[in-house]
C-alpha cells in the first residue's frame, strides 16, 4: 500500500487533481491509437509541459543505453504499444518528471492513461535517475491515471480526469460494480480491474458527466 500512496503522489504532481487510479492500464498494444497532435510543448497555469513520442523522447534513449532494462528486450507487444504512445516531460523544483502516456478510443472518445517512467534529480549539471520506466512496467504496484481527452483544436488540448471520488462513493454504495481495494487508514482507493473491464466501465458510465471531475480539468495551450 504504500507503493501505491506514493505513486499517486507523484502521478498527483502533474496537475493538481483527485484522481481515480488504476493498477492496470485501460489502454493495451493492440487497443492503442496514436495522435501526433499531442506532440509539442505545452503550458498549463506557468507550467511548461513537453511531450514526445516514446522513441524520439530523452528518457528512452537515456534508458535504451543502460546495461539491464527490458527496453533492449522489448517484444512484439511492447514495440507496437511505444510506437503509438508518447512521454510527457516537465520540471519543477530541479525535478525533471516523465510521464508515459497512451490512448484509446471508447464511445468516440479518446481516452488516455499517464503512470510515471523516469524520475530524475537535476544535480549541478548533472542527473541522478530515481525511477525508471523498466521499473515502472514490471511492478504492477505503480498505478494509472486515466484522463479523457479533448483536442479543441490544435492549439488547445483539455484533459479531463476521472474523479475518483465520485466512482469510489457509487461503487461503495453499491450503484456502481469494478473491482478494487481500499484503504480506511490512508483513505486510498484503487482499482484492480483489467484493462478490458475497465474498458467496459469506461463505455458504459463515460459519457456521465459526472465522471469527470470538473474542478480538476487541466487545459494545455500549445507553446510550439
Amino acid at each position: 500500500m504504500k507503493k501505491i500512496i506514493v505513486s499517486f503522489l507523484i502521478t498527483a504532481s502533474l496537475f493538481q487533481f483527485s484522481c481515480v487510479t488504476s493498477w492496470q492500464p485501460v489502454v493495451t498494444y493492440n487497443t492503442a491509437i496514436p495522435d501526433n497532435r499531442l506532440i509539442g510543448t505545452w503550458n498549463s497555469e506557468g507550467q511548461d509541459y513537453i511531450v514526445e513520442r516514446v522513441f524520439e523522447s530523452a528518457v528512452y534513449k537515456k534508458q535504451k543505453n543502460e546495461p539491464i532494462t527490458p527496453l533492449i528486450k522489448k517484444g512484439i507487444k511492447d514495440s507496437i504499444l511505444y510506437s503509438k504512445s508518447y512521454i510527457m516531460r516537465y520540471t519543477k523544483d530541479k525535478i525533471e518528471y516523465h510521464f508515459f502516456c497512451s490512448m484509446i478510443k471508447i464511445n468516440n472518445e479518446v481516452f488516455m492513461n499517464m503512470i510515471v517512467a523516469d524520475i530524475t534529480s537535476i544535480n549541478n549539471g548533472g542527473d541522478i535517475s530515481e525511477l525508471h520506466l523498466s521499473q515502472n512496467w514490471l511492478d504492477r504496484l505503480h498505478t494509472y491515471t486515466i484522463a479523457r481527452v479533448q483536442f479543441t483544436n490544435t492549439n488547445i488540448i483539455k484533459l479531463d480526469f476521472i474523479d475518483g471520488s465520485f466512482i469510489y462513493d457509487k461503487i461503495k454504495n453499491g450503484r456502481m460494480k469494478l473491482k478494487h481495494e481500499s484503504d480506511d487508514l490512508y483513505d486510498t482507493f484503487v482499482i484492480t480491474a483489467s484493462p478490458n473491464e475497465l474498458q467496459q466501465f469506461i463505455q458504459k458510465y463515460g459519457n456521465d458527466d459526472r465522471f469527470f471531475d470538473k474542478e480538476n480539468s487541466v487545459t494545455l495551450i500549445r507553446k510550439s
